[in-house]
């Protein structure tokens, strides 16, 4: 067994031997050929990219939360990450952001906010909106994926934006201001799309509700009628933290419910307070940025007449925005069993366009 291996450790000399002297005569041809080449001045410089890089494409682990495999490839994780984004803004479950595929169509994804709520708070709640189908009155969601530790919700994109960029304007956006008869026509789709969320159910048999109605969530679609973003929030943010955003939106009895720590501090009825300030934000054109908003406006309405409240920008006072406050009155009795069903609140709005 000693010989045969002596010999092998014996000829490894030789052949290092023999590769040193191979590498030494190719070089030397080398630098004889860029002699050669550098004594007919030429002055051209070549950039040599060594063929034996190979490309490493990293790819994450990819966790579907909503859809199916056939969307994870239309909407391919990877390639979306390296496709150029708009940031749309930051709302209360993270960042919105535009992306235009390589397809050519727009979509709108949002990055949920890191440690917002649980893997499976999420899946539960972005199934049960996902699988809402064939309603006109929310914003369609297409997809829900876990990339790289983050999680992503795609949904439709709307070009007009929000109630709220066109009510206020935006940084750098030109718009005319919204006629009182398109204010009553977003007035009736939102009410019809919060109608509808009420009709929901879970399968424990939840009843759903919205949380806060406000401008910045309804968005508008291109023949100007509205339909409802962001309605997965009251079951994936902290109550504390939606009150603290919004606090001229809330009902007064959520702030309660609230401080005493009840676990569900939104309902159907503090959904109806909600959308009487929304009524109240198309009429004066002002943001309800107070707590008491409903009692700011009562009082200058007061001290001013209707004059003093209604946005100027819609020309003279009409008599139906005085039945339309007359509606926002109702949705914002500090009694919560004094308040319409929603259902109501749509028709009464359906009688003033009659």
């Amino acid at each position: 067994m000693g010989l045969p291996l002596l010999a092998v450790i014996s000829v490894i000399p030789l052949m290092f031997s023999c590769y040193i002297t191979y590498y030494c005569l190719c070089t030397k041809s080398e630098n004889k050929k860029d002699k050669s080449n550098n004594n007919k001045g030429s002055s051209k410089v070549t950039d040599i990219t060594p063929v034996s890089l190979v490309e490493v494409k990293v790819t994450l682990p990819l966790e579907v939360i909503f859809g199916d495999r056939i969307l994870a490839k239309k909407y391919d994780p990877p390639e979306l990450s390296q496709l150029p984004k708009t940031r749309l803004g930051e709302g209360t479950l993270g960042t919105l952001f535009k992306v235009v595929l390589d397809c050519g169509s727009t979509i709108t994804m949002r990055m949920v906010r890191e440690g917002l709520v649980c893997a499976e708070t999420l899946e539960f709640w972005v199934n049960f909106y996902g699988g809402i189908k064939d309603s006109c009155w929310l914003l369609p969601m297409h997809f829900s994926f876990r990339y790289g530790g983050e999680a992503f919700i795609l949904y439709d994109y709307l070009c007009l934006g929000s109630l709220e960029d066109l009510l206020h304007g935006s940084e750098g956006m030109q718009f005319t201001p919204l006629s009182w008869g398109v204010r009553k026509h977003i007035a009736l789709c939102t009410a019809k799309a919060v109608a509808f969320l009420h009709t929901q159910v879970t399968k424990n048999g939840q009843s759903i509700v919205y949380g806060v109605i406000k401008s910045s969530n309804i968005l508008i679609q291109p023949d100007f009628s509205a339909c409802l973003s962001s309605y997965e929030t009251p079951y994936l943010v902290p109550p504390s933290t939606l009150i603290r955003r919004n606090p001229g939106r809330v009902a007064p009895e959520v702030m309660i419910k609230n401080a005493q720590k009840h676990t569900r501090v939104f309902t159907q009825e503090s959904d109806v307070y909600s959308f009487g300030v929304l009524l109240l934000e198309l009429i004066t054109g002002m943001r309800p940025a107070v707590t008491n908003f409903r009692e700011y406006i009562l009082e200058k309405r007061k001290n001013e007449g209707l004059n003093g409240i209604c946005d100027k920008r819609m020309g003279e006072v009409k008599e139906d925005m005085v039945e339309m406050l007359g509606i926002s009155r109702i949705c914002l009795s500090r009694n919560p069993g004094d308040r319409p069903v929603m259902n109501r609140v749509v028709q009464m709005i359906q009688e003033l366009q009659s």
